[in-house]
């Protein structure tokens, strides 16, 4: 009986160990490296340690810290990682969300010249109704309508309008199965209108600010962003802009041409090759602006400029400004939050982890500090300027609101 409980205590005290060893493995990209090491390449030693033995890149001699290594094998090691993972199921309501999304793509014209054109052959069969109706071609009117019938089907924005208003009628009448027929045709057209899939994080130039980060979400038609770095003068978690895109806007006496929607911006030959459409659709909105201190602030009107899927801009009507906004890479996103979006989180110096017998606390003091090295190694990746991929508008001026 001594004896079996000697062993018992021994190969508990060695299972012990054992799982020691293997946390300190997993955890030591993380830990603070020695004297002389940059934290980069101690992950980087951690990642290639993690390759399975078979794995052709981790058998590669070539791959040395010391040697230099070049961006597209250190690509290609890290890619390694991921080689063997096997898919996720799809649940059937992914599924059927996937072939909604590319049957919605396939039916609407896509936003720009594709749309623009759409809309011009609109036009010109709505000119020839009109004169098969005063010529009295019953059969040539019928003929037309039906070809405009079909052709603004395939217009998402006129088809979300319409859609918005039938919804409305059938809430006002208590037609419940009616409204969610139409609610379901209103977001398939939506889902294919930049303006209206914009949620997220963008980054801009606010002049001598320098470039900030803004968050936009919806409230039903409203576009809402709001600031995630601030400055001085509105600070961050205040607005900046907001724009009302719902198609059913209120009707004002006396202020129609105020109240028209705007036309969109004809761009010059060199700017539609530059960005692929011949427009920039635009909508009215209100922009924030305040003295420093956050004081006397004030709405002035502005104009949400759709540039494209990744760009857009906001103009300041009165102050003669506009901002262009990008989005951002997902780590000068991380770098700008930690700078200015959220309070650095002070921890202690870890030279080596914890134990499993340490207090809780400690556990959460080195997850902390798992973070802050992660952003390290992710800013040490950071090539040349890390706001490349922010379009500002010093290359041409042809964007800018007139």
């Amino acid at each position: 009986m001594e004896k079996q409980g000697r062993y018992q205590h021994s190969s508990a005290f060695i299972l012990t160990v054992l799982i020691l060893a293997l946390c300190q493995h997993v955890t030591r990209a993380f830990v603070v490296p020695p004297t002389g090491t940059s934290s980069g390449t101690l992950a980087f030693q951690t990642r290639l340690h993690s390759l399975a033995p078979d794995d052709s890149y981790a058998s590669d001699d070539s791959f040395a810290p010391e040697g230099g290594i070049s961006d597209d094998r250190e690509k290609r090691r890290r890619m390694a990682e991921f080689l063997n993972l096997e898919p996720l199921p799809e649940s059937d309501v992914r599924s059927e969300r996937k072939k909604r999304e590319t049957r919605n793509r396939v039916h609407f014209a896509t936003y720009g010249d594709d749309l623009w054109e759409l809309r011009n052959s609109m036009t010109d069969l709505s000119s020839r109704l009109v004169e098969a109706i005063n010529a009295g071609h019953d059969d040539t009117e019928e003929s037309i309508r039906q070809s405009l019938r079909e052709v603004e089907t395939r217009d998402p924005e006129l088809v979300y309008s319409l859609e918005v208003e039938a919804m409305d009628r059938a809430q006002r009448e208590g037609r419940q199965v009616d409204y969610e027929k139409h609610q379901i045709k209103a977001a398939d057209a939506r889902s294919q209108l930049p303006h209206f899939n914009l949620e997220g994080l963008w980054v801009g130039k606010y002049g001598s600010h320098g470039y900030e980060m803004i968050n936009i979400t919806y409230s039903g038609d409203t576009l809402l962003a709001y600031k995630v770095t601030g400055d001085q003068n509105v600070p961050r978690g205040e607005l900046t802009f907001q724009v009302n895109l719902s198609p059913i806007q209120p009707r004002r006496v006396g202020r129609s041409r105020e109240n028209a929607p705007l036309k969109p911006i004809v761009l010059t030959e060199k700017a539609s090759k530059k960005w692929g459409t011949t427009q920039l659709p635009r909508y009215r909105g209100v922009g924030q602006v305040a003295e420093e201190g956050f004081l006397n602030s004030q709405w002035m009107d502005g104009q949400l400029i759709i540039i494209g899927e990744d760009y857009f801009s906001f103009a300041w009507v009165p102050i003669e400004t506009q901002i262009f906004f990008g989005r951002p890479s997902p780590e000068l996103a991380l770098k700008m939050l930690r700078e200015g979006g959220a309070a650095p989180v002070k921890v202690k110096t870890w030279e080596e982890p914890p134990t499993l017998h340490d207090d809780p606390n400690d556990w959460k003091d080195f997850a902390h500090r798992c973070y802050e090295v992660t952003t390290d190694t992710i800013e040490d990746e950071l090539s040349g300027d890390e706001f490349s991929c922010i379009w500002h508008g010093v290359e041409t001026a042809e964007c800018y609101f007139e």
